[in-house]
């Protein structure tokens, strides 16, 4: 059977209730027993009093406890005044003695002319003596308990100890202070730990039957309470479920509305920006594979117009059309190259070497191996960097980084010989981190698309960019070689007019 977590919620709520429940049950009902427990004690205290003084008073007449005994009138006049004490600690309205009454039936008769009326009184007598219960002076004897200072048991029976309270009886002794008078017994009841009576029976009773009846109506409202209550904490995951059923199907579009600040609005939110996070990456393939291919079909393009027209004779094979040929096969091929070494940075597959290296080695061979191309661009560079400064890093992969940033200067850069552009690259070491300032002349980018620069493919002018032989790739993958360094790359509006490329290597 598959349980939901609407009853696993309602299941759960159900337990801890109940075992709440339970435990308040136990407690009440522990509370409770200590409590008559008590009660009982206090009303025994109560009730013995009485005797206790008269323990006390008999104790002073023998100065001893030579009295206690079975049998003794000093013991059986202590057992009296126990019996005669009620429920209540009143005394019990006393019967009055045999001997009046014989007295009484004797004087009957001696009187002849009242037989009618001494059978009625003799009736009366004997209902009287059926209604009056017996003493029950061997039940008080046996329930009544006494043992010495030292906790010997004087009267009484040791197996009828268990339940019994033991209240102390002292010497009397007025004219000492309570704290210093002195103990000389104890003297208990047996059984009076225990629910003897009645009434304090059916009290107790009462009260347990009372509590199971609240503990019922409790879960009765638990499971009351507890259905709409766990139908309202699964309806957010029901509507998260949804639309994530949504979102596998490719609908990105699809938001959750739940504003809840706890754990399951915080997850809507998430799941939220997942379904953003998801549609942007969708529209980016899209136009990545979009810009991919028209990359792609205007070198082939051209490819196949010359090629075609080569074999209609229509443009005449010479080494000149060769040329143009060739330089749309590098260019193809670059742009392949490219693509290449970004699905590799993607998949982390491209494997750097790390070493220590002179950067300023690697800058110059970059600037020698590009010296007539700069020359013939007429740009002005200028290098400041420390002669000695080494870094760890790999040194092909560093040098295609400079390469790229060189190329994307000698492509965008405005230069010519009547107005030369510049190139300036500073480079300074301080606290572990390397940072490499690469700025040039104008014409620059706007703020707004700077951010821009190395998303894949993109170009603030496509048309120029593409007459100037780039594909939007090289500072991409500029990007990827410093993040494989453990360093950050950024473009900012350059003090010379055109853009500054900022990057910050740590070692």
């Amino acid at each position: 059977m598959k349980m939901t977590i609407r009853v696993k919620l309602l299941l759960i709520i159900l337990l801890a209730n109940t075992a709440l429940v339970l435990a308040i049950y136990v407690a009440n009902k522990l509370a409770f027993e200590k409590s008559f427990s008590q009660y009982i004690e206090n009303t025994s205290r109560v009730q013995l009093q009485e005797v206790i003084a008269k323990v006390a008073q008999t104790y002073e007449q023998h100065q001893s406890l030579d009295w206690v005994d079975k049998g003794s009138d000093a013991w059986e006049e202590v057992v009296r005044i126990y019996y005669d004490l009620s429920d209540e600690g009143t005394p019990r309205r006393r019967i009055a003695p045999r001997q009046p009454l014989r007295r009484y039936e004797q004087r009957q008769n001696d009187e002849p002319r009242h037989r009618p009326q001494r059978r009625r009184a003799e009736d009366q007598v004997r209902s009287q003596r059926e209604r009056r219960p017996p003493p029950p002076r061997r039940a008080v004897e046996r329930r009544l308990l006494l043992k010495d200072a030292h906790g010997k048991l004087l009267m009484g029976n040791t197996k009828n100890t268990k339940n019994t309270f033991w209240f102390p009886v002292y010497k009397t002794d007025h004219l000492a202070e309570p704290k210093q008078q002195r103990m000389i017994a104890f003297l208990g009841v047996e059984g009076s730990g225990l629910i003897r009576n009645e009434f304090d029976t059916l009290f107790a009773k009462q009260q347990q039957q009372q509590f199971i009846l609240i503990a019922l109506i409790a879960l009765l409202v638990t499971i009351i309470l507890a259905v709409p209550f766990s139908k309202y904490l699964v309806k957010p995951i029901v509507l998260l479920r949804k639309n994530a059923k949504v979102l596998a199907q490719g609908n990105y579009d699809a938001q959750v509305d739940i504003h809840s600040k706890d754990e399951l609005g915080l997850l809507a939110r998430d799941m939220n920006r997942l379904a953003d996070t998801l549609a942007q990456n969708q529209s980016a393939r899209q136009q990545w594979i979009a810009d991919i291919s028209h990359e792609l079909r205007t070198p082939i393009a051209v490819i196949r117009a010359e090629i075609e027209g080569m074999i209609d004779g229509v443009i005449p094979t010479q080494t000149e059309q060769l040329m143009s040929l060739n330089e749309e096969i590098q260019r193809l091929t670059r742009l392949v190259d490219d693509l290449h070494q970004l699905s590799l940075s993607d998949k982390g597959a491209l494997t750097y070497n790390m070493a220590q290296h002179n950067l300023y080695d690697l800058l110059s061979r970059t600037f020698a191996k590009s010296r007539h191309l700069i020359d013939a661009k007429h740009l002005a560079f200028s290098l400041q960097c420390n002669e000695h400064l080494e870094i760890e890093c790999d040194e092909q992969r560093l040098g295609q980084l400079f390469d790229n940033l060189l190329q994307n200067t000698l492509r965008y850069t405005d230069s010519s010989e009547q107005q030369p552009g510049t190139l300036d690259v500073k480079v300074l070491q301080q606290d572990g981190v390397t940072s490499i300032c690469w700025q040039d002349s104008a014409p620059s980018v706007p703020q707004s698309q700077l951010d821009k620069l190395f998303d894949r493919l993109y170009r603030v002018e496509g048309a120029r960019s593409r007459a100037a032989g780039g594909s939007g790739l090289g500072l991409a993958i500029c990007q990827s070689i410093v993040q494989a360094h453990n360093g950050e790359i950024k473009a900012c509006l350059s003090e010379l007019g055109g853009v500054a490329i900022m990057i910050e290597l740590r070692h």
